[in-house]
């Protein structure tokens, strides 16, 4: 499936969630779709914004700032500068089965699906953005061509209403 992305954005959209809640999926999709995306992991990195494994987001949000647009991809992507909120999520059992294939050791399984459960990543977000600017998409199903075209369809609904239209 090929969507046209609008790839003139002059706003950012934040695609975030808990690590193995399909983040890079979507954003994969999204960049094959004509988004341009960024994996702030690496380019906190690559921009000197990381220290120690640590993300220094006052540094990060100067470079974001900087050059709006993109799709930022991360588990706390929606702590930057960001128009709206895609956040991503599944059920307990299925992150726990996710990160337990990616080799997680039990405290970090322990921590995400604690945060998962809180929905701790869903009130951060609230408490940035308003409600009918975050869109959550539910990935226990592994359906990612749905949530491809609900995140373009969103992404364009987003557009319009940054542009006034």
């Amino acid at each position: 499936m090929h969507l046209s992305g609008a790839m003139n954005m002059n706003f950012n959209i934040s695609v975030t969630g808990v690590p193995g809640t399909g983040k890079s999926t979507l954003c994969n999709l999204l960049a094959s779709s004509g988004y341009e995306v960024i994996d702030l992991n690496k380019f906190s990195i690559k921009v000197g914004c990381t220290q120690n494994d640590e993300v220094d987001l006052d540094c990060l949000i100067q470079w974001i700032r900087s050059d709006m647009g993109k799709i930022l991809d991360s588990h706390y992507s929606h702590l930057l500068p960001s128009f709206a909120v895609i956040l991503m999520e599944c059920s307990p059992e299925v992150l726990e089965k996710r990160l337990m294939e990616r080799g997680y050791n039990r405290k970090k399984i322990t921590e995400n699906m604690d945060c998962l459960m809180s929905d701790c990543i869903w009130y951060e977000c609230t408490e940035n953005y308003p409600r009918n600017r975050i869109l959550r998409l539910n990935t226990d199903d592994n359906k990612e061509s749905k949530n491809l075209v609900d995140a373009v369809n969103f992404i364009r609904k987003m557009e319009m209403k940054h542009n006034g239209t």
